[in-house]
């Protein structure tokens, strides 16, 4: 299935510049997609932190795009996936849009080979994830998808990677 944006595109493109910069174009552009609630936001934060402390590297949340498809999230998704290099998927758990978001990675190839998935250890999450989209062809242990005990233990994970 291939979606279109028409002239999003070039709308998303002046967003950014005017969010991030021109030179941002150049960087390592990663999606960070967790839960955006108030609980789990600020380990999202903590994540972009370290990531954007390596100058090659621009972490961003899709929430930064104010302007684009805001009409329709699944579109906007799409759009600000495909820009990216990356995409990193934190889960601390299984309620919530980021939900709706792995299961768009899950479905294009494109997005779950540039994909890493960071799943808070013995969170109760979907029977789906655990015993079907977590695993191999998707994702693999250690190399893709991480299991961590705490959020001292996820900073460390996003340090030595990025």
């Amino acid at each position: 299935m291939e979606i279109s944006h028409h002239s999003a595109w070039d709308e998303f493109l002046d967003e950014f510049i005017s969010v991030f910069s021109i030179f941002d174009l150049l960087k390592n552009k990663i999606f960070i997609c967790g839960s955006y609630n108030d609980d789990t936001f600020v380990n999202l934060q903590e994540v972009q932190r370290i990531i954007n402390m390596n100058e090659n590297n621009l972490g961003f949340f899709e929430k930064e795009f104010s302007r684009t498809h805001l009409e329709n999230l699944i579109l906007k998704f799409d759009l600000v996936a495909k820009f990216s290099d990356e995409i990193i998927m934190i889960i601390e758990h299984d309620k919530g849009g980021h939900m709706i978001e792995m299961g768009i990675i899950l479905s294009f190839k494109e997005y779950y080979e540039k994909t890493k998935v960071f799943v808070l250890k013995d969170v109760e999450i979907t029977e789906v994830l655990k015993k079907g989209g977590l695993l191999t062809p998707f994702f693999k242990e250690n190399v893709t998808l991480f299991y961590f005990e705490d959020i001292k233990q996820l900073k460390r994970y996003i340090d030595e990677i990025y």
